[in-house]
């Protein structure tokens, strides 16, 4: 068994809205073949591909039977994960580990162009008691933004600051949905979806596609490709139903950071970390999940954003690609954060590169009101 693994392949497609004309198949394709080209390996030199899809997302049964040739798994040993993309990547690495596999390829993709999110995440909530209520991803985020705001006295306006500081990073991410700035005043006139979460709260719909390759120590040095190491992992869980935890407290999301902590040696997050690429899925969100990830006290996130810490130039950048308020290819949001991580501490963000980025947070979230969180140390 191996004692490291690191990422040598990068590969983001462009997030794009409804006027996408490439089909599904052809965006994995593509994606993974850049992902791999990146690398500088070719499709026999895989030894396993790891999926993120979801069957209701992609609106068929048993999706990953169509994308696996794309995701170029003939003759391959594959395996899917029905959950957000960073779950696809903890699985890999875990996959290199073994011992069994060298070189394996996260892919995750999105397209929201093709279905109902709105309506389908209905389908999450139990059908006697929850979906009657018309909960959905937005209803629900919109509950627990509300008991967030209620305990710690947060303002509409401090999550309204969020959402400027991703809109105008996202102006320098060539592969951003959306690459306009916006203003204080037009995320707070902007119109209700569910209280408390307005249009600018709130993500878009995007279609997009993410592929990672990642290998062993040993092959990572060979390959002579920027390398970002994996120096910490960690997930968690927590209870399905909405009303058996504290919504105003991400706790799977703090237990999945103690534990990637743990690993790669961290002990003061704002202070060892460099920069965060984290799950914006809504605004408010993202400050709770500064709670979360032990960037501030309990309570306190509001007042992060207000220091102005968390931006660009900060003390520790939240989101220098835009995040998830700019692009949302769902499902492989998490995957596009490791990835966007990865990049800065191999030097390759761009315009968008935070200076001396050497070690980074990714974070990717799933289920019910933050219900499963993964978060990814990366250094260089």
């Amino acid at each position: 068994m191996g004692n490291r693994v690191g990422i040598i392949g990068i590969s983001e497609s462009k997030c794009e809205g409804m006027n996408r004309k490439d089909s599904l198949n052809d965006l994995i394709f593509e994606t993974t073949s850049q992902a791999l080209k990146d690398a500088g390996i070719s499709q026999p030199e895989i030894d396993t591909v790891v999926m993120a899809e979801y069957d209701q997302v992609d609106g068929r049964l048993i999706g990953a039977m169509s994308a696996a040739l794309p995701a170029h798994c003939y003759d391959k040993d594959e395996i899917r994960v029905e959950d957000d993309g960073a779950a696809a990547l903890a699985l890999a690495y875990m996959r290199c580990l073994s011992g069994n596999f060298d070189t394996a390829v996260v892919v995750g993709w999105g397209m929201c162009s093709q279905t109902n999110l709105d309506l389908i995440t209905k389908l999450n909530f139990d059908p006697f008691f929850h979906r009657p209520l018309g909960l959905n991803w937005i209803t629900a985020h919109a509950v627990q933004a509300t008991s967030y705001m209620n305990k710690w006295g947060i303002t509409a306006e401090q999550a309204a600051k969020v959402t400027v500081k991703n809109r105008s990073n996202a102006v320098n991410n060539e592969k951003a949905h959306l690459r306009t700035k916006v203003k204080m005043d037009e995320v707070l006139q902007s119109g209700y979806v569910s209280s408390p979460l307005r249009k600018l709260n709130l993500p878009p719909h995007s279609d997009g596609a993410c592929a990672i390759v990642l290998t062993t120590e040993e092959k990572a040095k060979k390959s002579g490709r920027p390398i970002a190491w994996i120096k910490g992992i960690g997930w968690a869980n927590d209870t399905y139903y909405m009303g058996d935890k504290n919504l105003w407290r991400l706790s799977s999301l703090a237990a999945a950071a103690k534990r990637a902590y743990a690993m790669s040696g961290i002990q003061n997050p704002l202070k060892e970390i460099d920069m965060a690429e984290v799950y914006d899925v809504t605004s408010f969100h993202e400050l709770m999940e500064y709670e979360a990830l032990g960037f501030c006290k309990e309570g306190d996130g509001g007042k992060l954003i207000d220091s102005g810490a968390t931006s660009i130039d900060g003390e520790l950048p939240v989101n220098p690609s835009g995040g998830m308020l700019s692009s949302n290819p769902y499902t492989a949001v998490g995957l596009f954060r490791v990835a966007e991580a990865a990049l800065q501490v191999s030097g390759q963000a761009e315009n968008r590169q935070v200076p001396s980025a050497k070690v980074a947070l990714a974070h990717g979230m799933s289920g019910i009101c933050g219900q499963s969180n993964c978060v990814v140390i990366l250094s260089n």
